[in-house]
């Protein structure tokens, strides 16, 4: 299992890649709500972390998943 953040942070993407946790940099709420869809697709994804502005951008979609669904996890931080 593994971990995947979605950012608009540049710097969270290198901080969390020295932790080995795949990033994805994500620049409009067109593309989160992309990148966001094909994450929950990942089998082998365990948690997905979005930062607070990743996550007020896609919130309905976030909400739908964590009514849904167990897995992946979403852990929402600052950023």
């Amino acid at each position: 299992m593994k971990a995947k953040i979605l950012t608009n942070d540049p710097s969270l993407i290198v901080m969390f890649r020295l932790g080995s946790i795949e990033g994805k940099l994500v620049a409009d709420p067109d593309e989160a709500d992309e990148d966001f869809k094909a994450s929950l697709k990942d089998n082998n994804l365990a948690v997905l972390i979005l930062t607070k502005t990743v996550e007020s951008w896609i919130e309905e979609e976030v909400r739908t998943h964590r009514e849904a669904e167990a897995t992946p996890l979403i852990v929402v931080i600052d950023g």
